[in-house]
């Protein structure tokens, strides 16, 4: 589907019931710091789409690595990565992003796929290898349904248009 930043800032949250039921609830363990943290990075946004791309924005300067650590088997994966670890691969970043968007009221939902880089000319497909395997983070907007965010530092910004363009590409 064909969005502009304009049209998602102007959805509101009146979101189904089944949404409010999955995908804006947390387990009871969720540390109060990523409440916090959740809350103090959206209380200034006036919409779900800009609380959203607060978070987003927020954790793309944690830098990326795949060299890291499990952790302490007690504490709480997002809290680890947030305030301690801070670095990552993409399933910290999506595992914080859903977990943030959700702490501040948006319906959130955890993605897991492979990014198709490479084209292959000759036979007209995209090669997808193993190592392609990635994890981001759709927020569901009524009227659009999911929209992809990429809180994964290191990697392209997702590109949206600024407003509906009168000609359609």
């Amino acid at each position: 589907s064909l969005y502009s930043e304009d049209e998602l800032r102007n959805t509101g949250q009146d979101y189904p019931i089944w949404v409010q039921e999955r995908y804006l609830s947390l387990p009871d363990g969720v540390p109060e710091s990523v409440y916090t943290l959740a809350r103090d990075l959206t209380v200034t946004e006036t919409n779900p789409y800009d609380r959203a791309i607060a978070l987003e924005n927020y954790l793309r300067k944690i830098p990326y690595t795949l060299d890291v650590d499990i952790g302490p088997r007690n504490q709480d994966i997002v809290e680890y990565f947030l305030f301690d670890l801070q670095k990552g691969y993409c399933d910290y970043y999506a595992s914080a992003m859903v977990v943030m968007a959700r702490a501040a009221g948006l319906p959130a939902r955890y993605v897991i796929g492979y990014i198709g880089e490479t084209y292959d000319e000759v036979n007209q497909v995209y090669v997808i290898t193993a190592d392609q395997a990635h994890s981001w983070t759709e927020v569901y907007f009524p009227g659009y349904g999911w929209i992809p965010f990429e809180p994964t530092g290191g990697r392209g910004a997702i590109d949206r248009l600024p407003e509906q363009p009168s000609v359609l590409p």
